[in-house]
């Protein structure tokens, strides 16, 4: 175990300015021992805990907020522990990204089937703290639907395993107050942090199935229709293996593309199906190939004149909110050029699925976003615009970013939280759940 003084490690997120004197000291554990004794030192010294992985979310949990405190890094806790084919599960550390875990099960016929645009970069222990998922949830489901169980250490030092059915743990009262409270794994997916350091991860893994799919491109008049094309997919539960909208692409990077456009990639006799809700044009293997670099490429490529941002990463559009999608864009678009910022490009994945904080399942099209930041433009500014998005989604029953749910502004998972934290304690990420979170948060755009 190593204890260093500087923060290894990207955030991928707006709030990066961190005040380096209030963390006092960065641990790279490698067995749980040496969690163990992370935590003790910093329960000992009265600092709160941050768990971190690969850094690549964007909600500004990972940073910690401004508390003194200790980082636990997961970047050398990435060790496969155990496989079994027959009852398709793997034990893994919470360090391990989902590329690698792949790269170990394709020689065997064998998939784990959770793959964020991250997932070269992102530790599966991060990916469940932020439920996350890519443009395969819609078939697959995510993170939460994919892992059996997870084992956590919390502030005290007590260990837990929480599975979909309750809790276990090596504290007899302990157990049975959380299985009081019905903790399981939900409660773990898209917690951020906040309940204790994961050390390792059954996950749920299958055969890789060879089957014939074809390819297509639907390009529409407006979002509107595409979205009504999203809610009939979703309704006829048509398996669409692939599903990826541009909504809109700045002028500076648009290149022949004419938006609103869906790429979908689906089995080949579900053609007849398909075509009944959509006269799309069908892409061979190299167009579609192109189509999805397209699509990968496109929030990395600048405008000329501005920074490119990713003010508010996610949208999730669906129900009322998605066969009116053209509506709601054009909304938070007029908002964001009240306030200053040009929109650049919005693209992501549908049909798609995420999870209400009652752990309820929502379908729809989780929407990406980058804006153009002008110079000059001040931090609080910009986060100002952040909260002026959380209203607007509010108004427009729109789930502000779906795959890292923002527990500071779901009231329904923020209140479950702090019921589990008054059992097992407070000692991880409280600024979170703190009213003064977003304060903090915009102090550090």
């Amino acid at each position: 175990m190593k204890l260093r003084d500087v923060v290894i490690g990207a955030n991928a997120s707006i709030y990066y300015k961190l005040n380096f004197k209030k963390i006092k000291g960065v641990y790279y554990p490698r067995v749980e021992q040496d969690v163990l004794a992370a935590i003790a030192h910093a329960q000992q010294n009265g600092l709160t805990v941050t768990p971190k992985g690969g850094g690549s979310g964007l909600s500004g949990a990972c940073t910690g907020g401004n508390d003194e405190r200790i980082m636990i890094s997961t970047l050398q806790m990435k060790e496969i522990l155990s496989v079994s084919k027959d009852q398709g599960y793997i034990d893994v550390q919470p360090g391990i990204t989902p590329d690698k875990i792949n790269e170990f099960l394709t020689p065997m016929g064998l998939r784990f089937f959770v793959a964020p645009s991250s997932r070269d970069v992102a530790t599966v222990g991060g990916v469940l703290s932020t439920d996350g998922g890519g443009n395969d949830t819609w078939i697959n489901g995510t993170m939460r639907d994919n892992t059996i169980r997870v084992k956590m250490i919390l502030y005290d030092g007590r260990s837990l395993t929480v599975d979909s059915k309750g809790v276990k743990s090596n504290d007899l009262g302990l157990e049975e107050n959380l299985n009081k409270k019905g903790m399981t794994i939900h409660d773990v997916a898209n917690s951020h942090g906040t309940l204790g350091f994961i050390t390792e991860l059954r996950l749920l893994i299958r055969p890789t199935v060879k089957e014939a799919l074809m390819g297509g491109l639907t390009e529409f008049p407006d979002c509107n229709v595409l979205g009504k094309a999203l809610q009939n997919m979703i309704e006829k539960k048509i398996k669409i293996n692939y599903g990826e909208a541009i909504t809109e692409a700045h002028p500076d990077v648009r290149e022949d593309l004419k938006p609103p456009l869906h790429v979908i990639e689906f089995p080949v006799e579900l053609e007849s199906e398909v075509r009944e809700i959509v006269d799309f044009r069908r892409l061979d293997s190299k167009e579609l190939a192109r189509m999805k670099d397209v699509r990968v490429k496109l929030p990395k490529r600048n405008p000329k004149v501005g920074i490119q941002v990713a003010l508010f990463e996610d949208y999730g559009f669906y129900d009322t909110s998605l066969i009116k999608l053209q509506d709601g864009i054009d909304t938070i678009n007029a908002l964001l050029i009240e306030h200053g910022m040009t929109p650049f490009a919005k693209y992501g994945h549908g049909p798609s699925k995420w999870y209400s904080g009652d752990n309820s399942p929502t379908y729809g099209l989780i929407l990406h976003s980058r804006e153009i930041k002008p110079e000059g433009k001040q931090s609080q500014d910009v986060y100002d615009t952040v909260l002026a998005i959380v209203d607007i989604c509010d108004e427009l029953k729109v789930t502000p970013k779906p795959e890292h749910k923002w527990p500071f502004s779901d009231e329904v998972k923020k209140k479950r939280l702090e019921e589990i934290r008054a059992v097992i304690g407070r000692g991880f990420n409280p600024f979170l759940l703190s009213p003064e979170c977003n304060d903090i948060l915009g102090s550090m755009v």
